[in-house]
């Protein structure tokens, strides 16, 4: 029962796990922040290899632990070099690279922690308070809202998944502080028919087309939403 009760307890805190599609996606997810070179995690288990992120969001009275993660083929070398300049870009690499590209590094795990075992190995079900769903008309409704929260240190990652037959992109906005909770969640979110065709949308509302899908940010007329694909979004919505 003792031990049952530990684990019952360690999983009740260990992070929510959401699956990314592909590393390219987890690269996105990191360069939302641009003051600070965030660190990847990797790690194996029996024959599945593990890279990972954890991140904290706002949520309720909690700071809610997300470790999102994708498996890999291989083993990870020494760093994740991106760059969403010109063409979108990601590799791995044994030493870190300069100029246009952004080097993150990444560490090995002797062996996988337990609290990501408990998240993603033995994973259950839990549940958390649904985030306040707020369905907007279209995609531009979703774009103003990254154009008003980006600056020169953070732009908001844009979700994207598979909903039935359809696509859902969705951005996850905190209003602080709401009654006794460190955050109110409101996930603003609209529906396609069709999976996005490029990884960032490109949004200028002065140009005659304001709005397109598009494979790097090098125009700088647009401001852009850095599209992060996950097989399953990790609140109920």
């Amino acid at each position: 029962m003792a031990l049952k009760n530990k684990m019952t307890r360690g999983r009740n805190r260990s992070p929510f796990p959401v699956k990314v599609e592909d590393i390219a996606s987890l690269a996105r997810l990191l360069s939302s922040r641009w003051d600070t070179i965030p660190h990847l995690l990797s790690f194996t288990k029996g024959e599945k290899i593990y890279l990972s992120y954890l991140q904290t969001i706002p949520y309720g009275r909690i700071s809610l632990p997300v470790l999102f993660y994708v498996e890999l083929l291989e083993k990870p070398k020494k760093y994740l070099v991106y760059t969403p300049l010109e063409k979108e870009e990601t590799r791995f690499s044994d030493v870190p690279e300069t100029g246009r590209y952004v080097s993150y590094p990444v560490l090995e795990a002797e062996q996988m922690p337990e609290i990501f075992q408990l998240s993603v190995v033995d994973s259950r079900r839990r549940k958390l308070p649904n985030p306040e769903v707020i369905r907007v008309k279209d995609l531009q409704s979703i774009m103003r809202l990254v154009s008003a929260l980006t600056d020169e240190a953070f732009s908001p990652p844009v979700w994207c998944y598979r909903n039935n037959f359809e696509y859902e992109i969705s951005i996850l906005y905190p209003v602080y502080e709401y009654y006794d909770s460190a955050a109110l969640p409101l996930l603003y979110l609209t529906r396609i028919p069709e999976k996005p065709p490029a990884p960032f949308i490109a949004y200028s509302p002065s140009e005659r087309d304001p709005l397109k899908f598009t494979d790097s940010v090098s125009d700088a007329r647009y401001v852009y939403g850095r599209i992060v694909f996950v097989e399953k979004f990790p609140l109920e919505v």
